[in-house]
């Protein structure tokens, strides 16, 4: 519970630095200054004050979005969802699978791809969940068309619930 106005202020920084990717290593006691150790800066005001590194902050021309999407799934069929983004555009997003009885039958790949040209493209896999929820964010590595292949492997119709919030387009080119 938070007490003060000092506290509720210090409190979003100390969740930012536990649960950031922190890649400049405290400096080694015995670290000499020829070592591969990256600089530390000096302490001034009783802040070490780092350079801000690529990729920690993204700026952009537009504010960002939210959607919530039912994707209906048939018995025995699969289809694609696609979302359209461009490289280092971020989504946060929540993947649930309505009242699907046993999550094994459920194919789920969170997948993205560049278009083709003279007939090869750049394809990764970033999860491949099933039937299981997920929650998680994403910067995507390239401009191209990012989204879930849904499979539906059970006798009932299956609705699959997408949370999405950050910088795309629904739907694909």
């Amino acid at each position: 519970m938070i007490r003060t106005p000092r506290a509720a202020a210090i409190l979003p920084l100390i969740l930012l630095a536990a649960c950031s990717d922190r890649t400049t290593p405290a400096p080694a006691a015995n670290a000499s200054p020829t070592s591969t150790t990256p600089a530390v800066p000096a302490v001034v005001d009783g802040w070490r004050e780092y350079p801000l590194r690529d990729g920690v902050i993204s700026i952009r021309p537009s504010k960002w979005r939210t959607d919530v999407v039912d994707v209906a799934v048939p018995a025995g069929k699969g289809l694609e969802y696609k979302l359209t983004m461009k490289k280092g555009e971020m989504l946060v997003y929540n993947i649930s699978f309505g009242t699907l009885a046993d999550p094994t039958r459920m194919v789920s790949e969170f997948h993205g791809h560049t278009p083709q040209v003279n007939g090869v493209g750049d394809l990764m896999f970033y999860s491949k969940t099933g039937g299981s929820p997920q929650s998680g964010s994403f910067t995507a590595p390239w401009d191209g068309i990012h989204g879930w292949y849904l499979k539906n492997d059970s006798e009932r119709d299956v609705v699959v619930k997408l949370e999405l919030a950050g910088f795309y387009e629904l739907g694909a080119r």
